[in-house]
């Protein structure tokens, strides 16, 4: 995961009192990305169907398998090459294995897809003022270099704080160096406002403690150096620049490599085409570990739910699979699926009932986040038709079960991004990444307050040895039994059986900053 969501502190309460504050209402998801039409309520004969099937299922997927395979991915990454980074031995080893253990069922289509990741390699940077001192930064993934002797230049703010758009520049940027604050839209499409506004490069100011590290998803014709500097910083340039002119200098040498990788996909080879069931996790890691809970555990809960789900009947819904790679460099391997099928097949996009997101779901400190997919917690976000309804399968089965959840905001910082963007319902489960446990979240879950949700997050010590095994197992079942029962029975979702009523759209670059 490239990024930590906020979690819906108002939902917390004593004990487990608060489980039932986020529940959705049927038909109350919050502003569509695409056209809305009323969806009947599903009879009772189908809401027993699907909640059947996805109670078998759930009860299949037990803890002690999950941990074997998540034992099973670490084995394989460290004795590859110690993480599935981009360009490792790691992913393509646990790929293959993932791979074999499909075809080996008979109850799948499996295929890859095959893209290049373009791989940054940063060298040497520098940001400096006229006084000589130097200002702490990072530059952005997949940043332009400057030539040899630098870019220097005078601050010029965006109008608008974030200048998401070429207008929010003042024309005084053109040859200069632009500055705005992180918020509004991607790094992304903030350098690229900035770049036709003419800026010679830009400087991005977090809006949060801590450092801004983020990337702009990728190589991009009319990209413009850009780096990071934390909120203080920020403020102190700001400062400066309401006294008078302030003149910086910046170097940086960035290297770019390409590697081939692949997503790998199961595809029921019976149940309905135009009604399809999509369940993703990111298989890839961050190089410096061999990511066991971001997100060996995702991809260990959609395998071992495959699995099972081969032991039985055919569904009757089409189940489709992904593992997806390139997730830490900017949601890469999403992006290009749905991209590749906007250009070629659009049809496979509306065919999607629902999309069910699997990332970091087994955090040693962590919480169980349901996505809040009816807006009603997170108000800001505009979410497909449907989303609220998938919320609500996994926060009706945790109520059930008297299992204490909170609500987490959807984001775009995992894979389910593309598929918002094309209107295709959404939903999911996290346990959190970077960002600090409340004491009302340790009331409830356990764990300590103040510390992060998982202290191992995108470092060497993310495995299994510090992964949430428990946490693991409730994600675990939880998720199979959303697959299963929209296997079987979507009418929650879309009422009428046939996909969703989302529109394709091309996916942007995601360029959004990382945790500390």
């Amino acid at each position: 995961m490239i990024h930590w969501f906020r979690i819906g502190r108002a939902a917390l309460g004593i004990g487990v009192a608060f489980v039932l504050v986020s529940c959705g209402v049927p038909g109350d998801a919050g502003s569509d990305a695409g056209p809305r039409s009323e969806q009947p309520a599903p009879t009772a004969a189908q809401s027993a169907s699907g909640e059947t099937a996805g109670a078998e299922l759930a009860a299949k997927v037990s803890q002690q398998d999950l941990v074997a395979a998540l034992a099973q991915i670490e084995t394989l990454t460290l004795d590859a090459s110690g993480s599935r980074g981009p360009g490792s031995a790691g992913y393509p080893a646990t790929a293959g294995w993932i791979e074999n253990q499909l075809v080996a069922t008979g109850f799948y289509d499996v295929y890859r897809q095959d893209f290049t990741i373009q791989i940054p390699h940063p060298g040497d940077s520098q940001l400096t003022d006229a006084g000589g001192r130097v200002i702490n930064q990072a530059p952005l993934g997949f940043s332009p270099g400057t030539p040899d002797e630098g870019i220097t230049g005078v601050l010029v703010a965006a109008t608008d704080g974030h200048g998401c758009r070429a207008a929010d520049w003042p024309s005084e940027v053109a040859g200069q160096i632009g500055i705005a604050e992180r918020g509004g839209c991607s790094f992304a499409d903030m350098n690229r406002a900035a770049s036709q506004a003419g800026a010679a490069m830009m400087i991005v100011t977090n809006d949060r403690s801590g450092g801004l590290y983020g990337t702009l998803g990728g190589l991009r014709d009319g990209f413009i150096p850009a780096t990071g500097v934390t909120s203080s910083e920020g403020n102190r340039l700001r400062t400066a620049m309401a006294a008078g002119e302030v003149q910086l200098s910046f170097t940086f040498a960035q290297n770019i490599e390409s590697h081939p990788t692949y997503n790998l996909f199961a595809e029921t080879r019976s149940g309905d085409a135009g009604n399809v069931v999509m369940a993703g996790a990111h298989l890839d890691s961050v190089p410096e570990g061999p990511g066991i809970n971001d997100n060996g555990s995702g991809s260990a809960i959609l395998l071992t739910t495959a699995l099972q789900m081969a032991s039985g009947q055919p569904p009757v819904n089409k189940v489709r699979y992904a593992w997806w790679s390139g997730e830490e460099l900017g949601l890469l391997g999403s992006a290009h699926w749905v991209n590749t099928m906007v250009d070629s097949d659009p049809q496979t996009i509306q065919q999607i009932a629902a999309y069910l997101n699997v990332d970091m779901v087994a955090s040693p400190n962590g919480v169980i986040g349901v996505y809040d997919g009816d807006g009603s917690d997170f108000p800001d976000e505009t979410l497909p038709a449907g989303s609220g309804e998938v919320e609500q399968l996994f926060t009706g089965r945790f109520d059930s079960l008297a299992q204490p959840w909170v609500p987490i905001e959807m984001g775009g910082s995992s894979d389910h991004a593309s598929f918002i963007n094309s209107g295709v319902p959404t939903g999911g489960l996290f346990t959190g990444a970077g960002d600090l446990k409340t004491h009302d979240e340790q009331a409830v879950f356990g764990g300590t307050a103040g510390q992060p949700y998982d202290p191992n997050y995108h470092q060497a010590a993310d495995g299994l040895a510090n992964v949430n095994q428990d946490f693991l197992g409730i994600n675990g079942k939880a998720s199979a039994y959303a697959i299963g029962h929209l296997a079987w029975d979507t009418s929650i979702v879309n009422g009428s059986g046939s996909g969703n009523s989302g529109v394709p759209a091309k996916a942007s670059s995601f360029g959004y900053a990382a945790a500390v």
